[in-house]
């Protein structure tokens, strides 16, 4: 499987944003010096350590991982476009984009999915595929 190129991965963002209210990254290495931070430094965020597991994408806890939530922002998707979205490109060798290995869920104001990113598999995720991806308990 391809991974999307940065056009469909910015459409995809694009389409969510009317409805997105919260956009939460998972830092699967930590966030110490992470260059998204920087970006938005001018933004308030609320920072847990551990991320439980889900049916999204988590099937175990992950006890280091860092998550970063955020409210919506213009400038957060501004962000991941100027680190070259969340998958390079088919041609690049490179393994990550200057994201790195970073989740990704956009949240509407209920706190409903709206899509996720799986970064080291290369996936956007929505809603329609969630009955295919629900893993039973």
């Amino acid at each position: 499987m391809t991974a999307p190129s940065f056009a469909e991965q910015s459409a995809w963002m694009q389409a969510m944003r009317p409805a997105t209210a919260r956009i939460e990254f998972v830092f699967n290495s930590g966030d110490a010096q992470h260059p998204l931070l920087e970006l938005l430094a001018h933004l308030d965020s609320v920072r847990t350590v551990g991320v439980a597991p889900d049916n999204w994408h988590y099937r175990r806890g992950r006890p280091t991982a860092v998550k970063r939530s955020y409210a919506y922002d213009r400038d957060i998707v501004r962000a991941i476009e100027s680190l070259g979205c969340f998958f390079p490109e088919a041609a690049s060798k490179k393994r990550w984009t200057e994201l790195g290995d970073v989740d990704v869920m956009f949240l509407d104001r209920r706190g409903k999915t709206l899509g996720v990113t799986v970064t080291h598999e290369g996936m956007l995720i929505s809603p329609a595929d969630e009955d295919r991806l629900t893993r039973p308990s």
